[in-house]
């Protein structure tokens, strides 16, 4: 009997940030199910929409939904429609990893950290009875899962090593773009206060030099994509992969035909390494810079960075000629308004003309969320949609962790960063539009033109 496994990638279909890219997460888990079972055991669709309507037209066996604490109150949502039709429900992703209290009654299983190797063990109990035996369950790792009323867990499972193992995502399910993403690693060295990423993998991992540039080969054989975004934590953290990765893409010949975009972190930022990443054909590197306020950094970072490794970093980019987008983090507990103009005033006075603002956001696993619910402000059943990351959307329920500042004093000072932000903005405008008449926006073409009339 061939199975129709549904995925639900819990996300808001109405905002681009969340709909850009295809859900590589969900896109691995297939390609791992197909490489276990084989290609016609199975017969796959992935929705983030539309959710009823989906299960009625596509009829499936079994539900898989993944999502983040932000979306988590969809994934509740989808799992109570998925039980109204009697659908076996697995949820995965950072929240449940992180939040296990939260698996609701309408979802069976829930699966803890990586998935690729639990959801093959997971169908081969269901495609064997057709259900979830408990018997099953309690020997399968890596679960938390419902046992006589009460949420059950089961022995960790280890991670996946080496990463070359698993095969490319899925991409065959979705529309691929020529301005596109993959993952080069698992992990993260560091661990900010605020990141649940590296709490999730735990230790850091990486696909081969070889792997690696085997997948560029393939999207830009297959896809023809022009530019690749790595969406690691921080992709430079082997230079000597690095290294590799640009002879043998200078062996296939692929070299300067895909540009690429990254992330890095400050204080491993030197002129070897950009010299790398240019030579690679990186464009555009973002670093999370968090702020222009030491005691805040220290709070955010702890102690291995400082903020003249945020002021060198800047430089050497662009004494190498790399466009940099800069993120920046304010409302930590102890951080008052002279704290917060620090970062407005290091923006100016180190010319971050690209960065993105952002509130401080409690995400479970992290300290900020022990922090926060040690002050009763989250808790383990709450209205997931109040740790949306957009404060401009979220302004009146957002979680506001300040003890300094109130949430009117927060959002007048977000406010003032907005304003640099747009500033920026129009000036990048006017200097591409010197370059280019043609892609000035309309309405600054109309003031220039004005202006050269008087």
């Amino acid at each position: 009997m061939r199975i129709k496994f549904l995925f639900i990638n819990a996300i808001d279909p109405s905002r681009e940030v969340e709909t850009k890219y295809p859900p590589l997460g969900i896109a691995y888990l297939v390609s791992n199910l197909r490489k276990h079972f084989g290609e016609e055991k199975i017969e796959f669709k992935v929705v983030d929409d539309n959710i009823e309507y989906e299960i009625r037209s596509f009829k499936p066996d079994i539900v898989g939904i993944s999502a983040v604490s932000q979306n988590y109150n969809r994934a509740i949502a989808y799992a109570e429609i998925a039980k109204r039709y009697g659908l076996p429900v697995i949820c995965g992703g950072v929240h449940i990893s992180m939040m296990f209290s939260s698996l609701t009654r309408d979802m069976d299983v829930g699966v803890a950290g990586e998935g690729e190797e639990t959801i093959c063990d997971l169908l081969e109990l269901f495609s064997r009875k057709g259900t979830f035996d408990k018997a099953d369950l309690r020997k399968t790792k890596g679960i938390i899962y419902w046992d006589n009323g009460r949420i059950a867990t089961t022995d960790k499972r280890e991670p996946i090593h080496p990463l070359d193992e698993l095969p490319f995502p899925a991409r065959d399910l979705f529309s691929i773009q020529p301005n596109t993403y993959m993952f080069t690693s698992r992990g993260c060295p560091y661990r900010c206060t605020f990141c649940a990423s590296s709490r999730f993998w735990n230790r850091v991992r990486i696909f081969s030099a070889e792997y690696l540039v085997n997948e560029i080969e393939h999207l830009v054989k297959a896809h023809n994509v022009k530019s690749i975004q790595f969406y690691d934590d921080i992709f430079s953290v082997d230079v000597q992969r690095v290294r590799k990765t640009i002879d043998l893409l200078r062996e296939k010949g692929i070299l300067g035909k895909v540009n690429f975009n990254c992330s890095i972190r400050a204080n491993m930022v030197n002129d070897e390494i950009i010299r790398l990443l240019k030579e690679l054909g990186v464009k555009s590197i973002g670093m999370g810079l968090e702020s222009g306020c030491s005691k805040t950094l220290r709070y955010l970072k702890g102690n291995n960075i400082d903020i003249k490794d945020n002021e060198n970093a800047i430089r050497i980019f662009r004494k190498h000629g790399i466009d940099v987008h800069c993120s920046f983090i304010i409302g930590s507990p102890e951080e008052d308004k002279k704290d917060v103009l620090e970062t407005l005033r290091f923006i100016k006075k180190n010319r971050v003309t690209n960065f993105d603002l952002y509130v401080l956001t409690p995400y479970p696993g992290t300290p900020v969320w022990d922090y926060a619910l040690s002050r009763g402000l989250v808790a383990e059943k709450m209205d997931w949609d109040r740790l949306n990351v957009d404060f401009s959307v979220n302004y009146d329920s957002a979680i506001i962790l300040s003890e300094k500042l109130t949430r009117k004093e927060i959002r007048a000072l977000f406010l003032r960063f907005r304003n640099e932000q747009r500033k920026n903005a129009i000036c990048r405008s006017i200097k591409t539009g010197l370059r280019n008449p043609s892609k000035i926006p309309g309405f600054l073409n109309r003031k220039l033109i004005n202006r050269s009339r008087k």
